[in-house]
């Protein structure tokens, strides 16, 4: 040991380094801990598997739920693309302008579409039965559409797919 030098001055600096990484780990646990409860409150959107059948002949695209979390009519909205043409559809649209029917089939008497459950959406028809008209958008024959039920309230996709109509 050198003269003027004792055991005391050793361990100074080691306790001082302890002490800022302790100080260090707990400002973390109390920024991480803050943090973290802002991510909790995210609402969950309903997931589904949806299998989807056009009939042309009765102007109607048909979504038959497969499985998955159950959702309402009135909470959804379908959304059709083909190629550089989308619409959005829901069940304020039925009877108006857009579709002729937005609804279960059958008579569940439940509010909630479960697996087993299927609804449709009825358009028009082009005049030459090589399509369905939904608003100003027409779906053709032998063109895929691309399909996206969403949910109004998250505004995240319950179920996607695709089909050639």
């Amino acid at each position: 040991m050198r003269p003027g030098k004792n055991h005391a001055d050793a361990v100074s600096p080691v306790v001082g380094v302890m002490l800022m990484l302790a100080v260090t780990v707990m400002i973390a646990a109390i920024v991480s801990t803050y943090a973290g409860g802002f991510s909790g409150g995210a609402e969950k959107s309903p997931q589904s598997s949806i299998r989807v059948t056009p009939n042309v002949a009765l102007h109607r695209i048909y979504f038959e739920h497969n499985g998955g979390d159950p959702f309402t009519l009135r909470s959804i909205n379908v959304i059709l693309r083909s190629g550089d043409n989308k619409t959005s559809l829901s069940a304020l649209d039925a009877g108006g302008s857009k579709i002729k029917a937005f609804e279960e089939v059958g008579d569940s008497g439940d509010t909630a579409l479960k697996a087993g459950d299927t609804f449709f959406i009825e358009g028009e028809g082009t005049g030459s039965d090589a399509g369905i008209k939904f608003g100003s958008m027409i779906l053709t024959n032998n063109t895929k559409i691309t399909w996206l039920v969403v949910d109004k309230e998250t505004s995240k996709t319950i179920s996607m797919g695709s089909f050639f109509l």
